[in-house]
Order: structure tokens, then C-alpha cells, then sequence
């Protein structure tokens, strides 16, 4: 009742076409380029963003499921605002997306599924005072039979920015940057598929990192969800 009653006081429209009742409605979501099946690693076709067998020999996730493009400046727009601008009600439309790609790229035995959130360093977070992706994870997990589980890694460190770095600082900038919370992990089923849920990526590597770190704690498939990629 009170989300209805903040849409009557505070009408959402579309960021492209100005219609009422949504940040980003479908119609013109269906208009945006979508982005392609395909390995991440490689970037050749694949069914269901697999990453290809002969990618894996230094890839620890299995699947980066991505929603559209973010050169789009309407995307781009649509992300930064939510990210840094304190408009979490863009995850609403933005959750009902990706919700619909998830289920077209995975099997539909959602019990075997676990959503987290890629975690924000705590003074980033003290700073915006959420974690979009935090926020976004709990919506979809609301609103479906998917389990939720917050914390179960953590962002111990203050990295930089991935994608203005080289190759190699992009590696030390992530050393030792995220770890396994092992109250958490104790409660956790590990024959459960992780799904990881991101804004924006730009480069694998943060994402490798993450998902090694779950790997080497007996999870066995990781799968990255996120809105947008260059």
C-alpha cells in the first residue's frame, strides 16, 4: 500500500519514452539491443552464456548471463542513477528483466539455486548507504522461490576500478580482496548453484576472483547475473 501510494505522490516514467508507471518500461526494453549468448572468455557463440570447456582452464564460473548493452546511454543513465542516486525503485523494473533471461538460460529447478549479492566495501556502502546489488538480489528473491543469502563473501579491501586498469594491476588490485564468511558458509547447502547478481561488468576478472574463491569452498557451479556489459 505504501509503494502504491508513493507511485500516486511520485509518478515513475520512462527514461526513453516518458509513459507513467515505470523507469524503464517494457515496451521499450524490448526496443534496447539485447546483449548476445555468448562465452564472456572468448566471446564466440554459446548456448545459455556457457562459458566453453576450453575457456575453463582458468575460469571459475560457468555462466555470465548478461541483460543488455550499457554503451546505451539509457541503460547508462538508468544504472547510475540507481547506483549512486538513491533511486532503488529502478530495481523494480530492472529485477522483472533479468528475471525473465535467468529462466530462458537455466534449468527450471530453482530449489537447486542460491542468489547473492556482489558485496560493496563497507565505506562505499557507508557512503551511498546501500548496495544496489544487495538491494536488487533481495527484490528478485522476493519475488520468486529463489533463497537468499547475504554475507556469505566479503569485500575486505578498497579496490579501484577494474576496467581502467591493465591486466596485470587489475590482478593485484583484486589480491586479497574478498573472503569467504565462514558463519555463513557452515549454513550454506554446497550442492547449491550460486547466482551471483551484478550491475555492470566490464571485465571477468573481479568476477573469476569471486568465483574462485567459492569454488575452492566446494560450491560446484557459479553462475554471474547482471544487467549490462560494454
Amino acid at each position: 500500500m505504501l509503494k502504491f501510494i508513493k507511485d500516486i505522490i511520485a509518478t515513475k516514467k520512462c527514461y526513453s519514452c516518458g509513459r507513467e508507471w515505470h523507469f524503464l518500461c517494457p515496451r521499450c526494453m524490448s526496443k534496447m539491443s539485447n546483449f548476445s549468448s555468448i562465452c564472456y572468455v572468448c566471446k564466440a557463440n554459446s548456448d545459455c552464456f556457457e562459458i566453453h570447456k576450453n575457456c575453463l582452464k582458468w575460469i571459475y564460473f560457468d555462466k555470465l548471463i548478461i541483460l543488455t548493452h550499457y554503451k546505451q546511454n539509457i541503460i547508462k543513465k538508468l544504472i547510475k542513477d540507481f547506483k549512486f542516486y538513491y533511486k532503488k525503485d529502478i530495481a523494480d523494473d530492472f529485477w522483472k528483466y533479468l528475471w525473465d533471461l535467468l529462466l530462458k538460460n537455466i534449468s527450471w529447478n530453482l530449489d537447486d539455486f542460491l542468489l547473492i549479492p556482489i558485496p560493496l566495501y563497507f565505506l562505499k556502502k557507508w557512503k551511498r548507504w546501500y548496495n544496489q546489488t544487495e538491494l536488487l538480489t533481495k527484490i528478485i528473491s522476493k519475488n520468486t522461490s529463489i533463497k537468499f543469502k547475504n554475507n556469505l563473501i566479503k569485500r575486505i579491501k578498497n579496490t579501484r576500478q577494474q576496467s581502467k586498469l591493465s591486466r596485470q594491476e587489475r590482478l593485484s588490485n583484486l589480491e586479497n580482496a574478498f573472503k569467504i564468511n565462514k558463519k555463513q558458509l557452515d549454513k550454506v547447502d554446497k550442492n547449491k548453484t550460486i547466482i551471483i547478481v551484478d550491475d555492470v561488468v566490464s571485465t571477468w576478472t573481479s568476477i573469476n576472483s569471486v568465483a574462485k574463491l567459492l569454488k575452492q569452498n566446494w560450491f560446484k557451479k557459479v553462475i554471474w547475473l547482471v544487467i549490462a556489459s560494454d
